[in-house]
């Protein structure tokens, strides 16, 4: 458990998106000169024989290549897309500034995405005042303070240490085994339910540090200062792109459709052409190894198969609303009604130079987010104002422009992350030293570019072991 100087419980917001899904992390990673990548031939075209054939132009194929190029290696990326970034999706123009449909914060101040922002010069935003209530009739409380930690019915009598659960126990099975019922969770305990599955179907593995934290947290007063925080960049995502594709080939709408391998290296099927290589990194979603996109010959080994089959997507609802007006405070950018749908509300507009509306974004994930991407398109728009509605205290409020995107039906991705329920060991064994993979199972930007980079890290040792 993290703890502070005075001995207190350090909460850790977030812990269970980015750390309990077992996701790649390479602390301290340097941003290195964008040098240009050499050709491996004319630019673009297949019949060369290139170093590094990366597969997908989402962050982490773009970290890969990157890595790669600035080592002195050809490469070539290939993207069926019409666009890179994968599901970071910068959109310019449906609304009256840049908004995100896929990835939008920066979680952390210290990870590898600010190597990025600094070198191009980009201006962010820190998410400054977070709150939370139980419900619509509920009061405020602000995520940065002890009572977002209080028990609402009494700290209740359980054994301390807590017991460890079983491997099959769910989140609310376990709380029921203590003895405390919902009514009496804390909100430190619901905000969980927003970033994964409901506690009905969470793993009860992932919130028994966060109960132990509720239990030994103090009545009052404000959290201690831990360093992290969330932000945003300004004028669009999509910005930290530029120095990572700088002098890179890639080449756009080329879907893959086979890729044949032996130890000597590969030949990648795309596009109408025929891509000869050393070695070739393959950044695509899990849900598109899921799904058999890409035939491997000769066919990938039974167990690795297997690995793509335990990826297990988390259902998430992300949605986008334009007001003409503030419709909720300036100064607060997260609110979170636990009793509402969609619960999550953020501000996607503050601090943008020059503009007068406001845009915010609705979420859920697992359960709720279902229900949610079940509903017409135009019912999503209305359940989101309606917990705009409950926030602002205004019933009459009506949003200027609407809009949703459900990863899970895009053929690139067929997804949006995964869940707790997600397996990750083997996903990112090299094979036969001449196929390497990165993302996969990650869930922020940094994390996708991290394993880019590692990925890159293996194609280099195997290079250099051949050489």
């Amino acid at each position: 458990m993290n703890s502070n100087s005075m001995g207190q419980p350090r909460p850790s917001r977030r812990r269970l998106l980015i750390s309990g899904t077992g996701l790649i992390s390479l602390a301290g990673l340097a941003l290195a000169g964008c040098a240009p990548a050499p050709k491996g031939g004319e630019a673009g075209k297949g019949g060369a024989l290139w170093d590094a054939i990366v597969i997908g132009a989402g962050v982490s194929g773009l970290g890969a290549a990157r890595e790669l190029a600035n080592a002195g290696k050809n490469v070539v990326v290939l993207e069926a897309r019409d666009r890179i970034g994968g599901r970071m999706w910068t959109d310019t123009t449906s609304m009256g500034i840049p908004v995100e449909r896929g990835g939008e914060l920066i979680h952390g101040s210290d990870v590898s995405t600010w190597g990025l922002v600094e070198e191009s010069g980009l201006k962010t935003r820190k998410w400054a005042k977070s709150v939370s209530r139980f419900n619509t009739s509920g009061v405020w409380v602000d995520q940065a303070t002890w009572e977002f930690y209080t028990f609402p019915e009494g700290k209740p009598a359980v054994p301390n240490p807590l017991p460890e659960p079983s491997a099959t126990e769910t989140a609310r099975d376990y709380m029921e085994k203590l003895g405390i019922r919902r009514s009496n969770y804390p909100l430190s305990l619901l905000v969980i339910e927003v970033d994964s599955e409901q506690f009905e179907a969470l793993p009860a593995k992932f919130m028994v540090e966060d109960l132990q934290e509720a239990l030994d947290a103090p009545p009052a007063g404000m959290l201690p200062d831990d360093g992290y925080g969330d932000y945003r960049v300004l004028g669009g995502y999509k910005q930290i792109l530029d120095p990572l594709k700088a002098g890179i080939d890639i080449e756009l709408s080329t879907r893959v459709q086979q890729i044949d391998y032996t130890e000597k290296g590969v030949s990648v099927q795309a596009g109408g052409e025929t891509w000869e290589g050393r070695s070739v990194v393959i950044a695509l979603p899990g849900g598109v190894l899921q799904n058999g996109g890409i035939t491997f010959n000769p066919p990938l080994p039974a167990e690795r198969t297997k690995s793509f089959e335990n990826i297990v997507y988390l259902p998430v609802f992300k949605g986008l609303l334009e007001f003409e007006q503030p419709a909720v405070p300036e100064e607060w950018d997260l609110m979170e009604t636990y009793d509402a749908l969609p619960p999550v509300i953020w501000n996607a507009s503050s601090g943008s130079p020059g503009y007068t509306g406001q845009v915010l974004v609705s979420w859920a994930t697992g359960d709720a987010a279902r229900e949610l991407l079940e509903l017409p398109e135009d019912q999503r728009h209305l359940a989101s104002l309606d917990t705009v509605r409950g926030i602002a205290g205004d019933q009459g409020l009506q949003f200027k422009t609407a809009s949703t995107y459900d990863w899970s039906k895009d053929e690139f991705a067929l997804g949006a992350y995964p869940g707790p329920f997600s397996q990750h060991k083997g996903l990112h064994d090299p094979l036969r030293d001449v196929i390497f993979w990165a993302g996969m199972t990650t869930s922020t930007i940094h994390s996708s570019r991290d394993s880019g980079i590692a990925a890159a890290g293996q194609v280099l040792a195997a290079l250099q072991a051949k050489a």
